[in-house]
C-alpha cells in the first residue's frame, strides 16, 4: 500500500481508475469455502431440508464452519480476500456503510445550513463525527501518541509523500479506528436503549424469525446460476390471475422455474405479523390517521392493506389506477415499506460493526450484508412538490413530532417549497391542480441519510440511504457514453426503485426512463470504500437486478409503461399487475351532440405504424376537412415527431395553419387561438403535452380530428366538449384514426367490450354519437 496515497495533480490530470472485475472477487471470495452448501430459500411455501444447518442468527451454516474452520489460522497462512483486492485496486478500506457517511459534505461550505436549534446536546455528543467532517482542513492532534491525524491532505512535495508513505498510512488507519469506536460507541448506547424500552429490534435474529421476515428471507437466498438464465431470458413462465375485494383483478407472474408465491391479504394483521420495526410504526399510527375512518380501529385503509401486502413481500407492482383522490394515501404507505427496509439494511450493518469493533478476528462470511454503494432506494418523481411530499411523509412517519431532528430543513423547504401560485382566470379540472399545486421544477436529485437519531438531506450520494430525483436530473448527472464526466455507479446496488406519477414522465420525456434503466446495476467504476469481504454473494456473481424490487405507480395503463414493466422488471419473486378494464369509457362524459367516426387503419408492424397512419390521414380523413367551409378544425396530435411531420407537410403545401405546441411562446400562443376564433385559419395543429401542460378551453372550435388517440382517456371528453353546439345550423364532425396497437387507449375511451369488437370486427368504420338528442 506503500506510496497509494493522494496526491495533487495538475489542472488536467485525469486520474487513471482500475477496473474491478466482480468475476475475480466472486472467485476469491468462493475460495473460501470449502463446501458451503446453496443456501435453501425458507418461503412460506418451504423449509430448510434436513442435511441443511442454519445459525442462531438465521444463517446457514458452512461446511467450512464444521471443518473447525478458523478465521485467525487463515489469517496468519495467506491475506484474506479483502487485503488481496485492497492491494490490487489500491484503494482504501474505509467502510462505507459506517455512520461516519451521515457527516455533512464539504464541497460547498455556503450551502451547509444545520438547523443547530434543532439538535440537542446529546445529538451534538453522538455527532462528533459529523462535527470533524464539516473542517476538513483542520488537523487534530493525538495526545497519547504525538502524531497528527490527517484528513484530506493534499501532499505538495510527491518524494515526500514517498518517503512517508507508510506513516501517513497508518496515521489515516489510525484515524479510521478512532472514528469506528466513536461509531461503536453511540450503537453501543443505541442498543443499551433499545432494550430498555423492550424493543425486539435488536434482538438477535433466530431462525424463526428469518423463516417469517420477508426481508430476512431475500437477502439470505441465493437463487443460483440457473435460475439467473432463466431470469435473463425474460419469458414467462407462470402466470395467473386472482381477485381481491380492494385492488380487484391481480395478474401474478414469474421468469422462473420458481412460481410466485400466492398472496392473501389479511384481514386484521398486527405490525409484528408484517414485521415492521417498532420505531417506524410507532409514529406511522398517527400519520396515517387521516385516512382511517374515525370510529375504526384498523391501521391500514382497504387499499393500503391490499398493496402493502404485495409490496412486503418485495414483489413488483405495477398500479395504473393512481389519483388525486388516493395519492397521498399510496404514498403514505408506499414510504411505509421504504422505511422498514432501511431500517431493517441499517440495522443489519450496525449490528455487524459492533461485532467487529469488539473482535475484529470474526469472519466476516456470515456478516454479508453491503452492496457495492450504498444507495438502496432510488425515487422516481417528476417536480420537486412530489419530492417535498415524500421527505415530509418520511419525517412524519420517522421521526416523532415533538422532537425531530432534521438536518438543512430550511434550505430544503427554501429550495423545495411552494412557490407564490399565480391564480388562474379560469377554473382548471382538479386533476391539474393536484398535479401542478406546488413548485413544478423538473430538474433535481437529493440524498437522504438515515442515521439513529436523525435523518440528514443533502447528503452525498455515496454516504445516502435514499435517493429522490426527477428524470432530468439523473439524466444529466448519468450522462451519456463517452462524456468525461459521467457519474453512475451509485446506481449499481438499488434495491428499491419507486417510479412514482409514470404517466407524467410520458409527458416529460420518456427515453430519460429508459436511459435509467440501462444504467442500472453496472459495474462501479471506483471501489467507493466498500468492504468486498462484506459484499452479498449475489451482488459479486451479478445478480442484482434479479434482487430489486420494482414499483410503478402511474393514473393511466400505456404501451410504453408495461413495456418496461415486461422488459426491464425481473425480479426472482415475481410480478404484479394490478388490471381492471374500464367498463363505460370516456365517451360517456362528451355532453356535446356530435357524431364520432372510428377509423380503423390495418396496421401489421408496430414499427410501420407511424408511416401509415401518415398517409391514411393524408388520404382518406384530411380530404374532407379540406373545404374552406370546414372551419374551426383542430387536429389533435399526442407524439411531438409527428406533429412536426404534419407542421411540415403543410408548409410544404403552402397550406396556412394555426400551431399550438408545448414549445410556443405565449404571444404565439395567443396569436393562434385568434386565428382559429375569428375563422382567419381553419386548421390548428394541437399537440397532448401542452393540453397537458395548460388545459385551455379553445374557442372556435367546430371540429376535430384526433390524429391519434390521447393518452389520457378524459382528455378525450375535454377536447370534444370543446365543439360549440349553440348554433344548430353548423354540422360538427368528429374523426378519430386507431390501429389495434391503440387497444388500452381505446378501451380507455369506448369501453373495454365495446373496445374488443372495433378490434376485431370485419369493419373498419364506425360511428358514435353523442348527446343530449342522440
Amino acid at each position: 500500500m506503500k506510496g497509494n496515497k493522494r496526491r495533487k495533480h495538475g489542472k488536467h490530470h485525469v486520474k487513471k481508475r482500475r477496473k474491478i472485475d466482480l468475476q475475480a472477487i466472486s472467485k476469491k471470495v468462493n475460495e473460501r469455502k470449502t463446501g458451503g452448501a446453496k443456501k435453501i430459500y425458507a418461503g412460506s411455501h418451504g423449509t430448510p431440508s434436513a442435511n441443511e444447518s442454519y445459525d442462531t442468527k438465521g444463517n446457514q451454516a458452512d461446511a467450512a464452519d464444521e471443518e473447525g474452520y478458523s478465521s485467525e489460522s487463515s489469517i496468519e497462512q495467506e491475506p484474506s480476500a479483502y487485503e488481496q483486492l485492497l492491494s490490487t485496486l489500491g484503494s482504501s478500506a474505509a467502510n462505507q456503510y459506517s455512520d461516519e457517511e451521515d457527516d455533512v459534505s464539504d464541497e460547498d461550505e455556503d450551502e451547509e445550513e444545520f438547523d443547530e436549534e434543532d439538535i440537542d446536546e446529546e445529538d451534538a455528543e453522538s455527532d462528533i463525527i459529523e462535527d470533524e467532517d464539516e473542517d476538513s482542513t483542520q488537523i487534530s492532534l493525538d495526545k497519547k501518541s504525538g502524531r497528527q491525524l490527517e484528513e484530506n491532505v493534499e501532499v505538495e512535495d510527491e518524494e515526500d509523500e514517498d518517503e512517508d508513505g507508510d506513516n501517513e498510512e497508518e496515521e489515516e488507519v489510525a484515524s479510521d479506528e478512532e472514528e469506528e469506536e466513536v461509531a461503536s460507541d453511540e450503537e453501543e448506547e443505541e442498543v443499551a436503549s433499545d432494550e430498555e424500552d423492550g424493543n425486539k429490534d435488536e434482538e438477535e435474529v433466530n431462525t424463526e424469525t428469518q423463516l417469517k421476515d420477508p426481508f430476512l428471507r431475500r437477502m439470505a437466498y441465493d437463487i443460483g446460476s440457473e435460475t439467473a438464465s432463466e431470469l435473463a431470458k425474460g419469458e414467462v413462465t407462470h402466470k395467473f390471475q386472482t381477485k381481491w375485494n380492494t385492488l380487484r383483478k391481480l395478474v401474478f407472474s414469474s421468469m422462473c422455474s420458481k412460481k410466485p408465491v400466492v398472496l392473501r391479504a389479511p384481514q386484521s394483521p398486527t405490525f409484528n405479523d408484517l414485521n415492521i420495526r417498532k420505531r417506524i410504526w410507532s409514529q406511522w399510527v398517527d400519520s396515517n390517521q387521516q385516512f382511517i375512518p374515525p370510529q375504526s380501529n384498523h391501521v391500514f385503509t382497504p387499499l393500503q392493506l391490499e398493496l402493502f401486502t404485495i409490496i412486503n413481500a418485495y414483489q413488483d407492482l405495477l398500479f395504473t389506477e393512481k389519483t388525486h383522490k388516493n395519492a397521498e394515501e399510496i404514498r403514505n404507505v408506499t414510504c411505509l415499506h421504504i422505511l422498514n427496509h432501511i431500517v431493517k439494511s441499517r440495522d443489519a450493518v450496525l449490528k455487524h460493526n459492533t461485532m467487529l469493533t469488539k473482535d475484529p478476528t470474526l469472519d466476516t462470511e456470515t456478516m454479508r450484508d453491503q452492496g457495492l454503494t450504498r444507495p438502496g432506494v432510488l425515487i422516481v418523481v417528476p417536480f420537486r412538490d412530489g419530492a417535498l411530499r415524500i421527505v415530509n411523509t418520511l419525517i412524519n412517519v420517522l421521526l416523532p413530532a415533538d422532537s425531530q431532528n432534521l438536518g438543512r430543513r430550511k434550505r430544503f423547504n427554501d429550495e423545495y417549497g411552494e412557490l407564490v401560485p399565480v391564480p388562474n382566470k379560469y377554473p382548471m379540472p382538479e386533476d391539474w391542480e393536484s398535479t401542478f399545486a406546488g413548485n413544478n421544477d423538473d430538474h433535481f436529485r437529493i440524498g437522504l441519510s438515515i442515521t439513529r437519531k436523525r435523518l440528514q438531506l443533502y447528503t452525498e450520494f455515496y454516504k445516502s440511504d435514499i435517493i429522490i430525483a426527477s428524470p432530468l436530473g439523473l439524466r444529466t448527472l448519468i450522462g451519456t457514453k463517452g462524456e468525461k464526466h459521467q457519474d453512475y455507479d451509485f446506481l449499481s446496488s438499488i434495491e428499491l426503485l419507486v417510479l412514482d406519477q409514470a404517466d407524467v414522465f410520458l409527458m416529460q420525456n420518456w427515453e430519460h426512463i429508459i436511459h435509467l434503466m440501462e444504467y442500472l446495476h453496472l459495474q462501479p467504476r471506483d471501489s467507493h470504500g466498500v468492504d468486498f469481504s462484506r459484499l452479498r454473494e449475489w451482488t459479486l456473481n451479478g445478480w442484482s437486478k434479479y434482487y430489486r424490487q420494482t414499483l410503478i405507480l402511474s393514473s393511466v395503463t400505456t404501451p410504453e409503461i408495461n413495456s418496461l414493466f415486461n422488459k426491464h422488471c425481473a425480479n426472482f419473486e415475481g410480478k404484479v399487475m394490478v388490471y381492471n378494464p374500464p367498463v363505460t369509457g370516456s365517451i360517456c362524459q362528451v355532453i356535446t351532440q356530435l357524431p364520432q367516426v372510428f377509423h380503423r387503419l390495418q396496421c401489421q408492424n408496430f414499427t410501420e405504424d407511424s408511416d401509415q397512419r401518415f398517409e391514411f390521414f393524408l388520404s382518406k380523413v384530411f380530404p374532407q376537412y379540406q373545404d374552406p367551409g370546414m372551419l374551426g378544425t383542430m387536429i389533435y396530435i399526442p407524439q411531438y415527431f409527428d406533429y412536426v411531420r404534419l407542421r411540415n407537410y403543410f408548409r410544404k403545401k403552402e397550406i396556412r395553419i394555426a400551431q399550438i405546441c408545448e414549445y410556443t411562446s405565449q404571444p404565439n400562443i395567443s396569436r393562434a387561438r385568434l386565428y382559429i376564433a375569428d375563422g382567419s385559419r381553419h386548421i390548428l395543429l394541437y399537440t397532448e403535452r401542452f393540453h397537458f401542460f395548460r388545459r385551455y378551453k379553445l374557442k372556435g372550435i367546430r371540429n376535430i380530428v384526433f390524429y391519434q388517440l390521447p393518452t389520457y382517456p378524459k382528455f378525450y371528453s375535454e377536447i370534444c366538449n370543446m365543439v360549440e353546439s349553440r348554433q344548430t345550423t353548423v354540422e360538427h364532425n368528429c374523426s378519430i384514426v386507431y390501429t389495434r396497437y391503440d387497444a388500452q387507449k381505446l378501451a380507455g375511451v369506448v369501453g373495454s367490450s365495446r373496445c374488443g369488437h372495433m378490434l376485431s370486427s370485419d369493419k373498419d368504420t364506425y360511428m358514435l354519437v353523442t348527446g343530449a338528442d342522440s
